[in-house]
């Protein structure tokens, strides 16, 4: 088995309760190092960063259309001829309507009762809270390519280290050999296996140092921060998780579920607008006139209220009328999927930790006696009691054994991580239960 050509190693979110003992483990940096940096340098971060300042900008727009509005106008006419008419009493000219005439408008509208643009901006409000649950949501995603990125870098570095004993072992195995044939204990066909041992162990640590230098650019890109040289990740304890329902009762809470309730209830508030467009709106115009255009009052300016009531009824209302409705219950549908598939992925990922577990050990006492029987046969042939294939076919076994403990590790690690992402919560925090606790 190469592990570095079978699926990543550790596809992990946010394990900050393991920061305590991988700081000194690991990469110099911590692993909340590089979420810092990425939850504002990520790439989603910062788009959900800029669509929670544009649903909230529309919430504002939509708010807008139930608050007064001021306008002004100033015109200006070019009449074709004057029109004005003597004053018999003063003998004076009174203009009616000037050549050049000049209008001033100063306008207030005041809608009163609107109740279609008042559930449309409950409908933008509901928006915008669910962008800003969005955004916490997306950071969850963010911290599990973050994590998956920096715990395949740890792992990559644990492969590196066991390729280099692997080449090492090699290495004096071809020794061996060697100091046996000019004794005449050894064929040169023992010799040319011993030198193709070799060879295909430097082929594993030209692997193994490539999948650390792409996990490392990877986790540079994510977070945008250099990780420093890594070494590899402490042994996993084999804790078990507690109860499998106290966990599925986190996942109604997790920001995924509440981001489809939000988008349900601006749906509910989009049918209500769309249904209240049937009734009329009432509003209020209050207008100012400056004006050198006098009339007979001879006054220059003057005022004007008036009430407004307004009905609209043609087929495009009714039409979406009812595809709000069908809105709705695509959001309720979404909601329930929403929630049984967060339910699945906490199912998935609990049973994987207690697979994780049994697998881990089982992983490792193969590991251990591999390197055992690679020690053995090695010892065997120096006392001419095995032969040559013996010993390649051990160390072999004992690499592949090696990475299989690694792998099994970062299964394990990723089923621990995936069960908190899955329940919306932090690596911290764990649901409150007497097996629980029994088990911490």
């Amino acid at each position: 088995m190469n592990l570095l050509r079978t699926r990543p190693l550790l596809g992990l979110g946010v394990l900050l309760a393991a920061l305590a003992t991988a700081g000194s483990a690991g990469a110099t940096q911590p692993l909340e190092s590089f979420l810092e940096a990425a939850k504002t340098s990520s790439f989603a971060a910062r788009e959900a960063s800029a669509t929670e300042r544009l649903r909230s900008a529309d919430a504002d727009t939509a708010f807008s259309r139930l608050t007064p509005a001021f306008s002004a106008r100033g015109v200006y006419t070019r009449n074709e001829a004057e029109v004005a008419i003597l004053n018999p009493a003063s003998g004076t000219k009174l203009v009616i309507t000037p050549q050049n005439q000049l209008d001033a408008f100063l306008q207030l509208d005041v809608p009163i009762v609107d109740l279609a643009s008042y559930h449309r901006y409950r409908a933008a409000s509901a928006l915008a809270e669910s962008a800003a649950v969005q955004r916490g949501a997306t950071a969850l995603d963010v911290f599990r390519s973050v994590a998956r990125a920096y715990y395949q870098l740890h792992g990559t570095a644990a492969l590196v280290q066991s390729a280099l004993e692997n080449v090492k072992a090699a290495e004096a195995n071809l020794k061996m050999v060697d100091d046996r044939r000019s004794a005449g204990a050894a064929t040169d066909f023992d010799h040319e296996r011993a030198v193709a041992s070799v060879a295909l162990a430097e082929q594993r640590r030209v692997d193994a140092e490539l999948g650390v230098a792409l996990a490392s650019r990877s986790l540079e890109s994510l977070s945008n921060l250099t990780p420093q040289p890594a070494q590899a990740l402490p042994e996993d304890d084999l804790h078990p998780e507690g109860q499998l329902a106290d966990w599925l009762s986190l996942a109604g809470h997790s920001p995924q579920q509440r981001v489809v309730e939000k988008l349900e209830q601006a749906a509910e508030q989009n049918k209500k607008a769309a249904s209240r467009a049937y009734l009329p709106t009432l509003g209020g115009v209050a207008q100012e006139r400056i004006t050198n255009a006098t009339g007979f009052s001879g006054r220059n300016s003057s005022y004007t209220l008036q009430l407004v009531l307004g009905f609209r009824l043609d087929y495009a209302t009714v039409a979406a009328s009812d595809a709000q409705s069908a809105a709705v219950e695509i959001q309720k549908v979404r909601a329930q999927s929403t929630r049984r598939q967060l339910e699945d992925s906490v199912f998935e990922a609990y049973r994987r930790v207690e697979a994780g577990i049994a697998k881990c050990r089982a992983a490792r006492a193969q590991a251990a006696a591999a390197a055992r029987a690679a020690t053995l046969s090695a010892d065997r042939y120096s006392a001419g009691v095995a032969t040559q294939l013996d010993v390649t076919q051990a160390q072999r076994e004992a690499f592949e054994a090696a990475a299989a403990r690694i792998q099994a590790d970062a299964d394990l690690a990723f089923a621990r991580v995936a069960l908190r992402l899955a329940a919306g919560v932090s690596a911290s925090r764990v649901p409150r239960s007497s097996t629980l606790e029994s088990t911490r």
